[in-house]
């Protein structure tokens, strides 16, 4: 005879939940740090869908996640720019500016001040890529954010998808990075967001 759980009951059932395609978006901040992941400094924006089929995709998907170390994943990662002069430098300082005039394009009257915090509620677009990752031996390929666009440009459809990222390297163990526009970076995940406490990294 088979032993039932002894938590049986709230033991919740599997979910059939779609996963979210390679695409773009409409998104509101819902908070806003800077952290450095030990490849240099990056501006970390957590984000939920508001328009469309998904909107409040990442907010059911952290409801419905009953781990006890559950991440928050809707996040996108934007390196900071350092000053250096290089031309990973140059490009990292394009991409930054990228992203401010995504913003100020998708909110009228809103001028970029250098605080992270007043993109706290701002709407954006974000265009999202497939991206393939390597665990425990096992492969596969998820959709991640990529970089922010003008909210119009999501809603007209006037964008190009992302072109897809395989590993760099077959053989690493863990999931694959989720830098930004393909710098290493960390996967993206911060954990609690309903607050007013820092971001946990």
């Amino acid at each position: 005879m088979i032993r039932k759980p002894q938590n049986w009951e709230s033991v919740q059932l599997p979910s059939d939940r779609k996963k979210i395609p390679a695409g773009a978006y409409v998104v509101r901040i819902k908070k806003a740090a800077v952290q450095n992941n030990g490849y240099g400094d990056q501006l970390c924006l957590l984000f939920d869908i508001t328009e469309g089929d998904y909107a409040g995709y990442y907010g059911s998907e952290f409801s419905a996640n009953t781990m006890t170390d559950k991440k928050w994943k809707g996040v996108l990662r934007v390196f900071l720019p350092v000053d250096d002069g290089s031309e990973k430098d140059e490009w990292t300082k394009r991409t930054f500016k990228g992203m401010v005039t995504a913003f100020e394009k998708s909110n009228p009257g809103y001028v970029f001040n250098w605080d992270e915090a007043t993109l706290v509620g701002k709407t954006v677009g974000v265009l999202f890529r497939n991206e393939e990752w390597d665990y425990n031996g096992k492969t596969g390929w998820t959709a991640k954010p990529f970089r922010a666009i003008s909210a119009d440009s999501v809603r007209e459809g006037a964008y190009t998808l992302p072109k897809d990222k395989p590993l760099a390297d077959k053989s690493a163990s863990g999931f694959g990075t989720a830098g930004f526009g393909g710098f290493p970076g960390t996967a993206n995940s911060f954990a609690e967001v309903d607050n007013d406490d820092e971001l946990p990294f």
